[in-house]
C-alpha cells in the first residue's frame, strides 16, 4: 500500500494547521493561514513547495497553474478586494469559463463569488498561496483603502469625480465590487449603498446621482419599494433607475416598469452591455 500522501489528507492537515475544524471549512482560513498551513503540511510530508502543488493538482484532477502565462484582460472580471480576500489569481477566460489560480481547490465560497461575478464558469488550477499572494500585489497593487467595504457615510468617497455619477444598490459584496470595478472601468463616478435603507439615506443627502441600479432582492428593503420611494419622493422622483434581478419572472419585470424602473437587467450581467444600456438610459434622461 502506497504511503504517499492524498490529496485528502493533505487538506485536512491545511486545515488543521489554519485553525479551522475540517477540510470543508477551508473558507474560513486567512491567507496567512493558508500560507503557513501549506508550510506546515510542506514540512510533515517532506515535499517541495511546486511537488506540493503538483500532487494536490493531480489528485484533485486539476491543472497546475502557470502564473506567468497571466492575460491581464481577464483581470477586469475581478476586483482587487475579492482577489485578496481570496487569495485567487484571474488567469484566462473564454466567453464561458474563466480560470483562476488557488491554493483551495476546495473552496465553494470562491467558486459561487466568483461565478456570480464573472457569467462565467470558475475553473481552478492549483499554485501554492504565497506565490498567488505575490502576484496578485504585483498585478493589483496593495489592497487599498478604496478596495475595502465602506459604510454608506463613506461610501463617496469611493472614487474620484469623472463621468456620470452612479449609486449602484445591492445587499450582496461581490456584486457591488463587480459593478463599481466595470462601471469605474468605463468612465463612471460610482457610489455603493449596501441595502436599500443605505440608498434611502445617501440619495436623502445627495439627491444629485445621474442614475442608480437596484437590486431586486434585498433582505432588509427591496427594490421595488426603493423604487416607489424615489417616484414619491420630489427632489428625485426624475432619477433614472435600472433594476437588476436574477428572477425570469415576467410578472416581476411588469411590476418593476409599473413601479418606474426605466430599464432592468438580469443577473448575471453582461458587462458591456450593462454599460450599454446605462448609456441608454441617460441619454434618454438627459433628452427628456
Amino acid at each position: 500500500m502506497s504511503s504517499e500522501p492524498i490529496l485528502g489528507n493533505l487538506l485536512v492537515a491545511v486545515a488543521e494547521a489554519a485553525e479551522v475544524t475540517g477540510a470543508p471549512d477551508l473558507d474560513s482560513a486567512s491567507v496567512a493561514q493558508m500560507a503557513q498551513a501549506w508550510g506546515l503540511v510542506r514540512k510533515a510530508a517532506g515535499l517541495s513547495r511546486q511537488a506540493l502543488v503538483k500532487r494536490i493538482a493531480e489528485q484533485a484532477s486539476l491543472d497546475v497553474a502557470d502564473l506567468d502565462a497571466v492575460d491581464t484582460r481577464t483581470v477586469v472580471l475581478v476586483p482587487a478586494a475579492v482577489a485578496h480576500r481570496r487569495n485567487v489569481l484571474p488567469l484566462r477566460c473564454t466567453a464561458l469559463d474563466v480560470f483562476v489560480a488557488t491554493a483551495n481547490p476546495l473552496s465553494q465560497m470562491a467558486k459561487r463569488e466568483l461565478a456570480s461575478m464573472t457569467g462565467r464558469s470558475v475553473v481552478f488550477e492549483i499554485a501554492a498561496p504565497d506565490e498567488i499572494a505575490e502576484r496578485i500585489g504585483a498585478l493589483y497593487g496593495a489592497l487599498s483603502d478604496e478596495d475595502r467595504e465602506r459604510t454608506p457615510s463613506e461610501a463617496p468617497a469611493l472614487s474620484q469625480p469623472k463621468g456620470p455619477h452612479v449609486l449602484v444598490v445591492d445587499d450582496e459584496v461581490g456584486q457591488r465590487t463587480l459593478f463599481r470595478s466595470v462601471l469605474e472601468g468605463a468612465g463612471f463616478r460610482v457610489t455603493l449603498a449596501t441595502d436599500g435603507p443605505a440608498a434611502i439615506e445617501l440619495l436623502s443627502d445627495d439627491p444629485s446621482y445621474d442614475l442608480v441600479t437596484l437590486d431586486y432582492r434585498m433582505n432588509k428593503l427591496n427594490g421595488l419599494r426603493v423604487l416607489q420611494h424615489i417616484r414619491s419622493d420630489g427632489r428625485i422622483r426624475a432619477t433614472p433607475v435600472i433594476m437588476v434581478t436574477g428572477a425570469d419572472d415576467r410578472q416581476i419585470e411588469m411590476s418593476l416598469f409599473e413601479a418606474g424602473a426605466d430599464d432592468y437587467i438580469a443577473k448575471p450581467i453582461d458587462a458591456p452591455l450593462f454599460v450599454l444600456r446605462i448609456r441608454a438610459v441617460l441619454r434618454r434622461a438627459w433628452h427628456r
